[in-house]
Order: C-alpha cells, then sequence, then structure tokens
C-alpha cells in the first residue's frame, strides 16, 4: 500500500511540475508567492542569515502559511523536517496536539521552548505548550522560525531541542481590512476578521475569529466523541516610534473556549486566558540595539465534572520582565549580546494539588552572554552562558559554543556543543491527584519536591548550501544528544495510602539518548512556484528501558510538496508525509497502543476571483477517511472545507 501511494505522490508531482512550465512564466506580481527566508532572527536575537547561524534554522513564511489551508498552528509545523506532530487529545484531553522537534512526542514536551513575538509561551504549571490555547490566530503570523537544538544560552531552562518563534504581523498598511468565512465537514464553521492602520509613526492591528467543530469519531465506530469545540480569539498589536531610535510595541490577546473532553463521564471544560506585554527596542550609534519587555499572562480553566465527579478548577498567573542589549564593535568582527530575565509563575488548582493546597510558586532569575567572533572572513566563532536559579530547579548553567565555516559563497558547514537544562513543572514538583480506575478502587499520582534539572548535552554538525543562483536551498544535519536525569512517572514504593491499587509518583533518575539526522531540500523552479522534500531519521534509547521514549519517535520521516501559481489566477499547494509506525503512549494515561506507518496529503486550491476576493478549497488527511494517530480513543477524520476572503 506504501508503494502505491509513494508512486502516486511521485506522479502527482511530475503533473504539477509539467502543468508548471506551461503556465505563464512571466507570472502578475501578485502570483510572485514565495518569499525570499535568507534571514531569521531568533538564532541569534537578531536579524541574521539563516546560513550563519550555530544551529539548524527553518523558516515558514506568511505565503507559505496560506498556501498550506492549514487550520491549526501545528498543522503548519506538520511536515517540516525535525518535526514531530500528533493530532490527539493529550494532557488528560486538554489540548487536541502533541509537538516536539527531534523525538519524544508525549504529553508536555518539556525540552522544546515556544514563543509569541519573543514571549515564552511554555508553561511551567504544565512543564510544555497547550497548543490549542495559544492566544495567536493563523490570520495573524507572519512568519514561523524553527531552531532546531539547543538554544538554552539565550533563552534560559527548557530550550533543549530547540526553540520555536511564531511572530505576527507588525501592521505597516495605510489601510487593510479582510474578512474570511469557512465551512467543512465535522460542522466545522470558521469566521475571522482583522483591521490595520499605519501612519508615519504609529501603527495598529486588531483582529478576532470565532470557531466551532464537531468531535471527531470514537475509534470503536460508535459516533461522535465528547471533543468538540467552541472557540473565540482576538488579537491587538500596536506600535509607536517615540523618536527617531525608539520603538515601543504594545499587544494583547485573549481566548475564550468551551471545549468536551472524551471521558466516561462526558464532562467539559471552560476556559479564559489572556496576556498584556510591552516591548521597547532602542537604537545606538554605532548600530548596538537595546531590547526590554514585560509581561503578563492570566490562564484560567474549569472542568465538570472532572474524573472524580466534582468540579475542576485550575488557575495559572504568571509575569516576566526581560532586557538585553546587543553591541557590535571591532569594525563588526565582534558582537557582544548580554541580559537578563525574570519571572514569577503561580498556580492554584484543587484538584491538581488539593483542594487545601493554596498557591505554588516559582520566582526564577536569569543572566545571560553571547559572544560572536568573525575569525577571518569565511571563519566566524560564537559562544554563550547562561546563569540561572529559581525555586523549583535551583542554579543551574547553559552553555554552547559553535564553529562556521563558508570556503565559499553560498556554502557553510557549522559545529556546536552545548549543554542545555530542562527544569521542573510545578504539576510535577507538586501534585496530589487521585482518580478512580474502577472496581472500587483508585489511583493516585504524587509531585516529588526533590526533582532536578535534567541537563541536556548535544553535539552536532551541518552544512548549508545554495545553487542555481540560490534557486535551490539544501541543508543536512547530524546531531546525537543525551539527557541525564530524565523525568519519568514511576510506581512509588513506599505510597501507602489505602484503597489505592497503585500509586505514582515523579523521579528523574534516567538518561535518553536521542541520535539522529536531518535534509532537506528547496527548488524554487520559477516566480511563484516552488517544490521540497525532507527526510528526517532518528532513534531514541534510555538506560530504564522505557516504551515512551524508546518507540513513540518514529525512526523515518519523509515529506514532499509543491506550491504553484497556475493560469487563471489559480494557485495550488499540495503536502505529503509519510511516517514510521510507532507507539503511541501518554504520560498522562497507562494506555498504549502502536499506530501503522501512514501517508498524509493535505491540499489547497485558491482562486483570486477579483484583487479583493479569493475562493478556495482545502483539505486535509486526504488519503484516509480516518486514521488514528494517538491513544485518546479517536481517529483523525478526513477533513474538507472551502470558504472566501474579501480585502478592502
Amino acid at each position: 500500500m506504501v508503494t502505491g501511494r509513494s508512486a502516486a505522490l511521485a506522479a502527482l508531482l511530475v503533473v504539477l511540475s509539467s502543468a508548471s512550465r506551461a503556465a505563464d512564466s512571466g507570472a502578475e506580481p501578485v502570483f510572485k508567492f514565495f518569499q525570499e527566508e535568507a534571514n531569521a532572527t531568533t538564532a541569534l536575537r537578531r536579524a541574521a542569515p539563516i546560513d550563519r547561524s550555530p544551529l539548524a534554522v527553518d523558516v515558514i513564511t506568511a505565503e507559505e502559511i496560506k498556501a498550506s489551508g492549514a487550520l491549526n498552528v501545528w498543522d503548519i509545523l506538520r511536515f517540516r523536517v525535525g518535526m514531530d506532530v500528533i493530532e490527539g487529545r493529550s494532557d488528560g484531553g486538554a489540548d487536541r496536539a502533541v509537538v516536539s522537534v527531534r523525538g519524544i512526542p508525549r504529553d508536555s514536551v518539556t525540552e522544546l521552548q515556544v514563543l509569541i513575538d519573543g514571549r515564552s509561551v511554555y508553561s511551567p504549571l504544565n512543564g510544555g505548550v497547550l497548543w490549542e490555547q495559544l492566544p495567536v490566530q493563523i490570520q495573524d503570523i507572519e512568519r514561523i522560525e524553527i531552531v532546531r537544538g539547543p538554544n538554552a544560552a539565550l533563552y534560559g531552562s527548557n530550550a533543549g531541542t530547540g526553540v520555536i518563534n511564531i511572530i505576527t504581523r507588525r501592521p505597516s498598511k495605510d489601510f487593510e481590512a479582510s474578512a474570511t468565512g469557512m465551512g467543512g465537514t465535522q460542522d466545522f464553521r470558521q469566521g475571522q476578521a482583522a483591521v490595520e492602520t499605519a501612519k508615519q509613526s504609529w501603527g495598529a492591528r486588531l483582529s478576532g475569529s470565532d470557531r466551532a467543530q464537531d468531535g471527531f469519531p470514537k475509534a470503536d465506530g460508535t459516533g461522535a466523541a465528547n471533543d468538540w469545540l467552541r472557540e473565540q480569539k482576538m488579537n491587538f498589536r500596536s506600535w509607536f516610534a517615540v523618536g527617531s531610535r525608539t520603538d515601543l510595541e504594545a499587544l494583547a490577546g485573549v481566548v475564550k473556549q468551551g471545549h468536551g473532553v472524551n471521558m466516561t463521564n462526558d464532562p467539559q471544560a471552560q476556559g479564559l486566558d489572556h496576556f498584556q506585554a510591552l516591548h521597547a527596542t532602542h537604537g545606538f550609534d554605532g548600530g548596538s540595539t537595546l531590547e526590554a519587555r514585560v509581561s503578563r499572562t492570566d490562564d484560567d480553566i474549569a472542568s465538570s465534572p472532572d474524573i472524580n465527579g466534582v468540579l475542576s478548577d485550575t488557575r495559572y498567573w504568571q509575569y516576566d520582565a526581560e532586557a538585553f542589549h546587543s553591541i557590535p564593535w571591532a569594525d563588526g568582527r565582534l558582537r557582544t549580546t548580554y541580559g537578563s530575565s525574570w519571572r514569577y509563575a503561580s498556580a492554584r488548582s484543587n484538584t491538581i494539588f488539593g483542594p487545601d493546597a493554596g498557591n505554588v510558586t516559582n520566582r526564577s532569575l536569569r543572566g545571560f552572554m553571547h559572544q560572536e567572533i568573525q575569525v577571518t572572513d569565511s571563519v566566524s566563532l560564537l559562544g554563550g552562558v547562561s546563569l540561572e536559579t529559581d525555586n523549583i530547579g535551583g542554579f543551574h548553567k547553559d552553555f554552547q559554543v559553535a564553529s562556521l565555516w563558508s570556503p565559499l559563497e553560498d556554502q557553510s558547514f557549522r559545529a556546536s556543543y552545548a549543554r542545555a537544562n530542562t527544569t521542573p513543572g510545578l504539576l510535577s514538583r507538586y501534585a496530589q491527584i487521585s482518580f478512580p480506575v474502577g472496581g472500587g478502587v483508585s489511583g493516585s499520582l504524587a509531585g516529588n519536591p526533590s526533582l532536578n534539572p535534567s541537563p541536556l548535552t548535544d553535539y552536532e554538525a551541518g552544512w548549508t548550501g545554495r545553487f542555481l543562483d540560490r534557486a535551490v536551498a539544501a541543508e543536512f544535519t547530524g546531531y546525537y544528544m543525551y539527557i541525564q536525569d530524565h523525568v519519568n512517572i514511576d510506581v512509588d514504593a513506599n505510597a501507602a495510602l489505602p484503597g489505592s491499587v497503585f500509586a505514582e509518583t515523579y523521579d528523574n533518575t534516567n538518561t535518553v539518548e536521542l541520535r539522529g539526522m536531518e535534509a532537506s531540500l528547496k527548488w524554487r523552479f520559477a516566480p511563484g512556484r516552488s517544490a521540497y522534500a525532507n527526510y528526517t531519521r532518528e532513534t531514541v534509547t534510555d538506560q530504564d528501558h522505557h516504551s515512551l521514549y524508546i518507540n513513540t519517535t518514529p525512526k523515518n520521516k519523509f515529506n514532499a510538496g509543491v506550491d504553484l501559481a497556475l493560469p487563471e489566477r489559480l494557485r495550488l499547494s499540495a503536502n505529503a508525509g509519510y511516517k514510521d509506525a510507532y507507539l503511541a503512549d501518554s504520560n498522562t494515561g497507562t494506555a498504549q497502543d502502536v499506530i501503522p506507518a501512514y501517508w498524509r496529503l493535505d491540499a489547497r486550491l485558491g482562486w483570486q476571483a477579483t484583487p479583493k476576493l479569493e475562493l478556495f478549497v482545502a483539505g486535509q488527511n486526504l488519503l484516509a477517511a480516518s486514521r488514528r494517530e494517538y491513544i485518546d480513543g479517536l481517529v483523525v477524520p478526513r477533513m474538507i472545507e472551502g470558504g472566501m476572503t474579501l480585502r478592502y
């Protein structure tokens, strides 16, 4: 079956390439959809060419996001090299996806740092990212930068396997308003609108969306599950030029959500999440810049009834402040970046920490320095260190050294060594959770206040090359990393809870090893027309032989796709991906199941009927009526939706 589908996908690529060659090669500017991704800001905390980065970097542009037809942020990441995305109701049904970089896809991926406009949305409560609750809309995303590999020297804890930075649109047009309506299978309905305006010294953008979707089908074929979704989001972003060298940004967002939780007693959850942030940038003589950011996050989630039949109420709030200074000197051959950050995080939950636990808190303080040295025109050295102390992780240091060599124009080699720590979450330190197992017995999960940070050590080397007047971009990366003191959930042999069939607790005595290689190729063969392919191979082992680590990472993943501007103002994109069989497992449950290898195909066809009106149809998971990806008792159905966008 895989062979037949491979042949079909290959034939599709040939047909589409032939059609594109027959199309008008002098396409209008509106159909020159490809945007140059040569620069990124995340890896070095400043705009720099990707081939001058000490780590592997992948950039997804706004046009690629639009062409993908993705309904969810995680679907934008699904076909990228080094990524693993599972559509599953994880974290006890609180989230709708699992996203990881470089292996170990599971609930609460603790080693991956995720940012929105440079502001961390990693939750110290769960020790991961709740993707469905991210306060960002796809219509607002300007680009996504994916840094694969440790970058804790610049970003601190929990940036071990990578950093994903979701960058939203900065208002820049005199006036623009847009509205999109779409509907499709699974009774999917979504409306979204945005308006922005900008003048010489200021700009503002306001956007909102409303979404509804029925529950996914149950894997046993007994109908739809209780995982329906009703969601509203609103975002605001503005900027002000305070003088000729100072720029001030204000950002805010809110997510109101209601959804079913796929459990036997059919609970439902209501959540209200919001944030506010201020970001200031000042430029000095000589090219140095000073940046400062303060932000506040507040999340409130209520679920009724929970697994014990009671109202579950959890609130989490966080305050952040950060400032850093980047200074070029010695005629630009040296650049020093240094700064500090502070965070206060607190949570309260009658079910996670116990009805009488009160607030649990964590305070952290960090200082960091990063140095770039251009030794010759073709050789550069980079190094950085971060020193951090907090309540739940104690004192720890992260560091990174790297070398870059560019023997020829558009060719570069890199090698790096890094250490990055992952700190325990509030849940893994202080949890006091009890739950029914059945037959009149119960289980328990207890936190462990003695948990230590988990240091990750990484060795990697890579090559980046561009050919045919930079129309072809290729990259290859190989890495070896190991994580010491990795946090596990194990049976608590010392627990003595009456009536418990088993008691579990967190420990971090395990060591996990990860080895992998990543290869990618992209060809821009005409204006507005491109094709890509990438391949990832990963293996994971651990000393305690936990199947959660060894078998949950597919060994081989392959993705390929095209993005084509066609005649008659048509645009077609298709993304296909293959994934080896893997074990679906969870660290919030005991069920396991092997998911067979599968192909997935997503596609979108758009027609620009007028300069202000686009009609489109898109589909996800087109090769199968339904398919299992996780152990949530659900199948992922084929989704087809259509709609239109109006712009003024």
